[in-house]
Formats: structure tokens, C-alpha cells, sequence
């Protein structure tokens, strides 16, 4: 049995179809369950949720492009990349099931859309799905200015100001949050140095799917959509808007965290889980 602690994931590769390697990391007993990852965050960044359920699930923390062990964005990148790279893991690990976060959420959802008969369960917490036009963008210049000009901690600070989903980030004088970001980015948060030269991809993938939560109705796999009580409004609709859209799907709050929950309160999303994955599957 998988003991918490033990360090022991195993790490895996393959090369994608333009010849890209995809890495993830395998750790726990069970059936499959593939961990997607959120913008500016890596597999690793998800570990302490995989431990909570390693002792029930063979969870693999998947390395997307531009993070990790994964090779970059490439030329072309746009959600098929995305798609076609968490598929291909599907395929090599034979999981079944997927959780994503954030951006990872709506890689997920549409991997499920596109491949539907490799998914047979699909979590998402707080999905990043735009639904007419319910994604910000006003920052979106500024950030991209930044990230060109090489200004990472200034870039970090308008990404998380302007999707609001920094906490203190939101409400400290931008001088100070960037200051701090700056700080992060030098020590616990370098691995968010790494990928945050592919979020402006990532954000323009994410807007160019923008539209109505009906064009989700044909995902019947069963899926549980969550929200963190503290998290943003618009994800907090978004993902309302996609439960009744989705036949087979739920939504749930979570009381007391934001859209951080997958690290910051890691048994509270597992305990959420859990239950779910663990129900018997649809006949």
C-alpha cells in the first residue's frame, strides 16, 4: 500500500504526434485517475492531493507542455494540442478517469468532448471555461507586455489581479503584490517561473472556445463540477451554467477556500472526490 510521505512516484514519457515529449508521474494503487494541471502550476504541484488518494487510485500528475518534464508549447499550440496530449496519456496509462483544475479543467472537459470514449468519470475544480464572455480580459495587454518584456513577477501579479485569483494579490498596492510575487518567483513558486511564458497561449485557447454552456450538452460522461465558496463569481456561474448543461453532471461547493483548494486544502478536494470516483459506473 501507498504510505503518504514515501516519495516514490514513478515517472513516465512519451512523445506526442509532433514529437514533443509529455512526461507525468505515477504514484498509488488502483485504478487510473490523471491529475491536470492549472496555469503557471506543474504535476508536481499536486502531490499532497495525489497521496490522499493513492491508497485507492494509481493517480498520474500530468506535466503539461511548458512545465515539469514536458517539452514546450511548440508552434500551432491550441486546445487540440491540449487535447491530444491528455489522450495520448489515457491511452498509456489505460486510466479511465480525470481531474482538472482550472485551465486543466478545461482541457479535461473538452478532452471528454472530443474523446468521449476514453472517460468514464471527469472532476473539475473550477473549470476555466468562458461562457459568453465570462472569462476577463481587460489585463490581458498589460500582461502580455509583460511576459515579452520578461517582467515575471509584474506578469504574475496582473494575471492573478486580473482573473482574480490572488487573495492578498487583489487587495496590496500593485507595487507591493509585485514585489511579493517577485519574492515567490525566487523561492517556494519557481516552478511557476517556468510555465508562466505559456499562459498567453493558454488564455487565448481558453477565449477562442468561448460561448454558450450548451455546446457542453453532449458530454454525458458523469462529471463534478467544484467551486470553492471564496473562489470567483465567474467561475463559481460557469460552472453552475455547465452542471445544467451537462446531463450527467453536479455541482458543489466547498465551504471556506478559494480557487486554490487543490494545494492549499488538499483533503477537502479529496474528500469530495472520493465518493464520486468510487461510484459504481453507468449501465
Amino acid at each position: 500500500m501507498f504510505k503518504k510521505g514515501d516519495g516514490m512516484a514513478a515517472t513516465s514519457q512519451l512523445c506526442a504526434a509532433d514529437g514533443t515529449t509529455i512526461a507525468w508521474h505515477s504514484l498509488g494503487t488502483g485504478p487510473g485517475l490523471v491529475l491536470v494541471s492549472g496555469a503557471m502550476l506543474a504535476g508536481a504541484d499536486y502531490t499532497a492531493l495525489a497521496e490522499l488518494l493513492a491508497d485507492r487510485y494509481t493517480v498520474h500528475l500530468l506535466d503539461r507542455r511548458g512545465r515539469g518534464g514536458s517539452g514546450p508549447q511548440g508552434d500551432g499550440y491550441g486546445m487540440h494540442t491540449e487535447c491530444a496530449d491528455l489522450a495520448a496519456v489515457l491511452r498509456a496509462t489505460g486510466a479511465r478517469q480525470v481531474f482538472g483544475h482550472s485551465y486543466g479543467g478545461l482541457v479535461a472537459v473538452q478532452t471528454a468532448l472530443r474523446e468521449p470514449a476514453l472517460v468514464d468519470r471527469l472532476a473539475l475544480f473550477e473549470p476555466a471555461v468562458s461562457i459568453d464572455g465570462s472569462l476577463p480580459r481587460w489585463f490581458l495587454p498589460e500582461f502580455r507586455a509583460a511576459i515579452d518584456r520578461g517582467h515575471w513577477a509584474r506578469a504574475m501579479t496582473l494575471l492573478l489581479r486580473g482573473l482574480r485569483l490572488g487573495g492578498p494579490f487583489d487587495r496590496l498596492p500593485l507595487p507591493v503584490a509585485t514585489a511579493v510575487a517577485g519574492l515567490l518567483l525566487r523561492t517556494a513558486g519557481r516552478s511557476m517561473r517556468q510555465a508562466l511564458p505559456t499562459v498567453p497561449a493558454e488564455v487565448a485557447a481558453g477565449i477562442a472556445l468561448d460561448g454558450p454552456a450548451d455546446r457542453y450538452a453532449s458530454v454525458s460522461t458523469p462529471t463534478l463540477l467544484l467551486t470553492g465558496e471564496r473562489g470567483p463569481g465567474y467561475l463559481t456561474t460557469a460552472a453552475a451554467a455547465l452542471a445544467t448543461a451537462m446531463p450527467a453532471a453536479r455541482h458543489v461547493v466547498l465551504p471556506g477556500v478559494d480557487h486554490g483548494a487543490p494545494q492549499q486544502a488538499p483533503r477537502l478536494v479529496a474528500d469530495a472526490l472520493a465518493p464520486f470516483l468510487a461510484e459504481p459506473a453507468q449501465v
